[in-house]
């Protein structure tokens, strides 16, 4: 069954912005969303941890892109409430969303990089679009791309890079701005399995420097290695929220055939997030 939990707001809020440093950094309770041609999400509660890494899981249409849109508030419940940072959507000034993108950062399947800008452009232009100071951009850039090992290859177009490469370069392009939240929405769906455990190896190193990541994938094999939490979307609706017991072995690798059997280990439990912090 799922984790179904609830969250009433004890302090008072100006404009749709709360305390930004909370326990529990995302929460949808009770949320609908329905587009014209269909019903997305429903009923759908649960919330996430600051610094937790979660990974949602279920075949293509349950219902994974749709919970990365309202956490970006690039979507809005049809019912329901969501809050990302202590902003609660319903009473969010749209004016105040492209400050709340500032804390998160987002990777794609298809990379969406900028084919005609070198790899240190594509990196530092997330930068220029906040304003930040030419000589810190450098400083910022510099940084993460030795993180994300592609500082030899700045110079070089996304067109003369690997596909584990590129999506190096867009996770590089995500953390740049240092988020408190990183979407990532099936990364590693184009990936052969060794160039995605490289992905799936960043995601964990900046998930331990304290950043939230909440990693969408239909792979299986993915979930079962290294998933803590997962929660399970089948037709919109979560019907599985659940924390493993054990440690997430990071040794394992997803090229050897190393997937978790569903036996193995003590049994799940469910989640258990204090409903405010």
């Amino acid at each position: 069954m799922p984790h179904n939990s609830t969250s009433s707001p004890d302090r008072p809020e100006r404009d749709g912005q709360g305390p930004l440093e909370e326990r529990v950094i995302i929460s949808l309770n009770h949320v609908n969303l329905s587009y014209p041609d269909q019903v997305a999400l429903k009923d759908v509660n649960f919330q996430v941890a600051n610094g937790e890494f979660l990974c949602l899981t279920g075949p293509s249409g349950a219902g994974k892109s749709s919970i990365l849109r309202l956490i970006s508030m690039d979507a809005f419940p049809t019912r329901g409430q969501v809050r990302v940072r202590g902003m609660l959507a319903s009473s969010m000034n749209r004016r105040r969303i492209p400050q709340l993108r500032r804390e998160i950062g987002f990777v794609f399947q298809d990379f969406r990089l900028l084919e005609d800008r070198s790899v240190y452009d594509n990196v530092a232009f997330a930068q220029l679009v906040i304003g930040v100071p030419g000589r810190q951009i450098a400083e910022n850039v510099t940084r993460v791309l030795n993180k994300v090992g592609l500082w030899e290859k700045r110079h070089r177009k996304p067109c003369q890079l690997s596909g584990g490469e590129q999506q190096r370069v867009a996770v590089a392009r995500a953390m740049v701005n240092s988020p408190k939240i990183l979407l990532a929405d099936e990364p590693t769906g184009n990936l052969d399995p060794v160039t995605a455990q490289e992905i799936i190896d960043l995601l964990f190193r900046f998930n331990d420097m304290g950043t939230c990541v909440i990693f969408s994938t239909h792979d299986h094999g993915i979930v079962k290695t290294f998933g803590r939490r997962v929660i399970v979307l089948e037709n919109g609706a979560i019907v599985s929220d659940k924390l493993r017991d054990d440690q997430v072995d990071r040794t394992a690798r997803l090229d050897d055939g190393m997937y978790r059997a569903e036996s193995a280990g003590p049994r799940p439990q469910q989640v258990e997030v204090p409903s405010h912090a």
